[in-house]
């Protein structure tokens, strides 16, 4: 009988055994579990970042954001996983011949159409994993929680969280956990805005849409009336001897506004995008060029150098101008301008056409809405809040949505540890292609280059630790 017992028990013990790895395996399926000790930056206590005895109340930020065109496009939810925006692309030529009696069958024609599409990108992030036991914790009484940020760390762009407060993440670890995710979704879609992969994994970017060559979605059959406009700088210096800039924008702008006009599109909205430093180039010879275009007195042996009359401070008003109102005359007609960060830029590391000091980027001409106001570059985002029907099922889950639905956000736990893990798939469509256009490798020699909040850039300025080591102390979490 004990025999019996013994085994009985062991076949029990075997179950149980088989059954608790399968639970785990279930487990590690359905959810990823997080660190179980705190890798969060501490921002109070033994190691904590802001736990230096005498700091002064008020800390001042260093942080420089990111900005780009994404504040000017409109964003809308979507569900539509695989979307298709018809375009009429024109007419064939006719087809027989002209009938000999009245009655007879005469010549005939068809309409044709092309189909573009929009590919939605994921982008993931997540918090550091965070000890609750440890995100109250003091060195002692003078380890002041009153802290206040002084400057911003969001808010140039219109793609991080915007439930996230910048303000206390000096003293709340969570809070300072979720601004460093909306820190990294701002560095993240700023540059897909543009330079977004047609591979798997990202969105199209507009460097991809605003191109020649385009395609139907359906057939793969090019739509050669929808191409943009397309033009390249090689390489020129924006001020030099070689290829006219002033030229080439006024042509760029002359090509789409005909075409709005012959398409029946207009009124059109275009805005003008490129990198800040470009801008900065364009705008101190722009007045000089565009107001002495086509103007130059030949050279002759009393005007050696092919020299032209400046008139007194005009270039320099209209200079302050353009800088001061970020508009941009053109074939007179003043165009608003997109300063933006996360455009590509050549440097004489990516490009041999560079030397130290010189970059290399593309000036856009983006459509924003036709006729009627009707949007054509916009942002759309794949709607989490339509989930709720099928997330009441899940009960007991830490899972939310903000920002009407753009970014999802869900909290796992491990005993006295979490940690949130956000996602958003968003994408951004431009409608018209054929109103877009661009002018690459447009060369500039700015005498300084800007700081950026790129990671990768050369141009990136932090400094400073992340946990501090205090001589009377260690930092130990268990």
């Amino acid at each position: 009988m004990a025999d019996i017992d013994e085994k009985i028990l062991d076949l029990i013990t075997k179950q149980s055994a088989v059954i608790e790895k399968q639970s785990q395996v279930l487990d590690d399926l359905v959810t990823k579990t997080p660190a179980t000790a705190q890798n969060a930056n501490p921002l109070h206590g033994v190691g904590g970042l802001w736990s230096t005895p005498g700091l002064e109340r008020d800390v001042i930020t260093a942080h420089v954001r990111p900005f780009g065109i994404d504040r000017v496009l409109p964003m809308y939810p979507s569900s539509s996983q695989d979307p298709r925006f018809g375009s009429l692309t024109g007419f064939t030529a006719t087809i027989g011949n002209q009938p000999t009696t009245v009655c007879a069958d005469a010549p005939y024609g068809y309409v044709k159409g092309c189909n573009l599409t929009a590919r939605f990108g994921l982008d993931r992030l997540d918090t550091n994993t965070i000890d609750i036991a440890h995100v109250n914790m003091k060195i002692n009484r003078g380890d002041f929680t009153d802290l206040f940020l002084r400057g911003q760390l969001l808010g140039m762009t219109n793609v991080a969280p915007k439930n996230l407060t910048p303000s206390q993440i000096l003293n709340v670890i969570t809070m300072s956990e979720m601004v460093t995710v909306g820190v990294n979704f701002e560095r993240m879609l700023t540059r897909e805005m543009w330079q977004g992969a047609v591979g798997l994994g990202q969105f199209p970017g507009l460097d991809s849409q605003i191109a020649t060559g385009q395609i139907d979605a359906d057939t793969s059959v090019t739509c050669p009336a929808l191409d943009s406009d397309v033009k390249d700088f090689a390489f020129d210096n924006i001020g030099g001897t070689g290829r006219d800039i002033v030229e080439y924008l006024s042509m760029l702008e002359y090509y789409l506004k005909y075409n709005a006009r012959t398409m029946g599109l207009e009124p059109v909205k275009w805005v003008l995008a490129c990198r800040p430093e470009l801008w900065f180039e364009l705008s101190r010879v722009w007045p000089c060029k565009y107001l002495s275009d086509h103007c130059t007195f030949p050279n002759t042996a009393a005007n050696q150098g092919g020299a032209f009359i400046i008139n007194d401070n005009v270039n320099v008003d209209l200079r302050d101008r353009m800088r001061d109102t970020m508009q941009i005359p053109i074939n007179g007609t003043w165009y608003d301008v997109v300063e933006d960060t996360g455009i590509y830029e050549y440097t004489n590391i990516t490009s041999a056409n560079c030397k130290a000091g010189e970059y290399a980027s593309a000036i856009y001409f983006v459509p924003l809405t036709i006729t009627g106001g009707f949007p054509v570059t916009y942002r759309e985002y794949l709607d989490y809040s339509q989930s709720g029907q099928d997330e009441g099922l899940l009960k007991g889950t830490q899972t939310f949505w903000t920002d009407g639905g753009a970014y999802y956000w869900a909290v796992e736990y491990h005993n006295w540890c979490y940690k949130l893990a956000a996602r958003t798939e968003q994408r951004v469509i431009l409608r018209t292609p054929q109103l877009a256009g661009k002018i690459q490798r447009v060369k500039y020699s700015p005498l300084q280059h800007l700081r950026e909040d790129y990671t990768d850039s050369a141009y990136f300025k932090d400094g400073g630790v992340s946990i501090r080591k205090h001589t009377w102390g260690a930092a130990v979490w268990s």
